[in-house]
């Protein structure tokens, strides 16, 4: 049954367009479960549902369109074994480690500089431009007429392409849905589970609220992968002065990325080096 919302008075009061379930507790089996449904999320939704996998994904707006690449993307970086790329996975991970301080996973890093070329392959087979093709930039210092391939901020090494991404989002949507990947939208994630019960135990699941009807959700899962920012934009104290800077940043990343698996016990790594956003309009993201 649907209830009034009031926004001050009664006769401001509208009724909630969605029914309301608080009493209904809906059990899912999956080999794996994806928490976020953002271009982290929903790419490993479709490499895990690749190979065989049960695979659900849970996304707390709407997954077409969620995430801080909801709107689309412009570029693809550290696209490091481009054919006309000048730079090594190698030596761009190393580059990169030394930026930070040392404050980055060195792993994961050297796996996106030798895997996001081959990336952006697949999001070509799925229907995004990626290319020149209608050769509007015949040319330009920023193309590589061989391939048609555009070229973004460092036009020498060649290692950041820019693209026509405003689909790409959408694009990866669908193709979960033709991989068979079950998408729970509108349900946001409220803890990680142990096994047994006990902080720092194995994962085995996830609960959830569904945010437009309050029923209750508890996923079981194999594996549980994480794809949840850190908070941004949550404490912006103006986005109109903050500039573009953060308007990139999508402002439902709330921080449950760091959240849930410290509550579940998990041991978080490289935390120590506060990020401290530019400017006076907001606090540092932690």
């Amino acid at each position: 049954m649907s209830e009034p919302i009031f926004n001050g008075s009664p006769e401001s009061a509208v009724e909630w367009p969605y029914e309301i379930r608080y009493d209904v507790v809906n059990e899912i089996e999956a080999d794996v479960i994806i928490l976020g449904g953002g271009i982290a999320g929903a790419w490993a939704a479709i490499e895990a549902a690749k190979k065989g996998a049960k695979v659900a994904m849970i996304e707390k707006s709407a997954s077409i369109r969620s995430g801080a690449g909801g709107a689309g993307v412009d570029h693809w970086q550290q696209a490091c074994t481009n054919p006309c790329s000048k730079v090594t996975p190698e030596r761009m991970a190393t580059d990169i480690q030394a930026v930070y301080g040392g404050y980055n996973s060195g792993i994961s890093r050297y796996l996106t500089c030798r895997e996001s070329y081959d990336t952006l392959l697949e999001l070509e087979e799925m229907g995004v431009q990626i290319r020149d093709e209608n050769d509007e930039f015949v040319g330009a210092e920023f193309r590589d007429e061989e391939t048609k391939f555009l070229f973004a901020y460092d036009y020498e090494t060649k290692y950041t392409m820019r693209i026509w991404g405003n689909g790409a989002k959408p694009a990866m949507y669908y193709e979960c849905k033709r991989l068979g990947v079950q998408i729970f939208d509108r349900v946001a994630v409220t803890s990680l589970l142990n096994e047994g019960g006990k902080p720092g135990g194995r994962i085995v699941g996830a609960t959830a609220i569904n945010t437009r009807t309050g029923e209750f959700y508890v996923f079981k899962a194999k594996a549980t992968i994480t794809a949840m920012s850190m908070a941004e934009r949550v404490w912006m104290f103006s986005t109109e002065l903050q500039g573009f800077e953060y308007l990139e940043s999508d402002p439902n990343c709330g921080g449950e990325g760091f959240d849930l698996p410290c509550r579940a016990g998990a041991d978080m790594t490289m935390m120590e080096k506060a990020y401290s956003s530019p400017g006076p309009f907001t606090y540092p993201f932690y």
